[in-house]
């Protein structure tokens, strides 16, 4: 083929459209959780929330599903989040110094359903993970102390159970949706992400 009649090479897309992501680090803080929609699990060192998330606008432009929070005992500071919803399944680690958060999406093809995942992670990795926020601290505390990782089952009831429609999905995910912006509207950097911080 006649080099000259190549077509010219074609400009790669940037890393934006990739949908599984790869430890993404966000300069921006998480959208708290809205607390009433939320069942807190004690178990000694860390306490774990439940929220039964919804966004949307309209039923057909809606997203339901459980986020599972990780804090610690007196519920002060969030370090990690399952969030089990919408087309990209997805967790953070969240680093309370700076106010950022590093994203991770999931593969559920690989790793099946997120639910039991995120449990067997919380069971058998629980240290590690909240190292990788910054809290040697707690992570060293649960270590030596251990904690009730019998909650789990209970956890993971609470997240299938915010996975079914409900008949305030609607009220909830406008709700949602209005506290969002809110959110954006204080922390304006919020969803953010400069090119070449992927």
């Amino acid at each position: 083929m006649d080099a000259a009649a190549a077509p010219p090479p074609a400009v790669p897309l940037g890393n934006r459209t990739v949908e599984t992501i790869r430890g993404q680090y966000h300069k921006f803080m998480l959208i708290p959780m809205i607390e009433h929609h939320a069942r807190w699990f004690e178990a000694g060192p860390v306490s774990i929330a439940v929220e039964a998330r919804a966004l949307g606008d309209s039923p057909q432009r809606m997203v339901r599903g459980p986020s599972i929070h990780v804090f610690n005992a007196a519920r002060t500071e969030e370090y990690i989040r399952f969030d089990v919803f919408g087309k990209v399944l997805h967790y953070h680690y969240i680093l309370n110094g700076p106010q950022h958060n590093i994203l991770w999406g999931y593969d559920p093809d690989v790793n099946g359903p997120m639910i039991p995942w995120a449990c067997a992670a919380l069971r058998d990795r629980l240290p590690v993970m909240l190292r990788r926020t910054g809290a040697d601290g707690l992570a060293a505390e649960v270590e030596e102390q251990g904690w009730d990782s019998s909650v789990l089952e209970a956890v993971a009831r609470a997240a299938t159970a915010a996975l079914a429609p409900r008949e305030d999905d609607l009220v909830r995910a406008r709700e949602g949706m209005d506290w969002m912006l809110e959110w954006k509207r204080v922390h304006p950097q919020f969803n953010t992400v400069e090119e070449g911080e992927y």
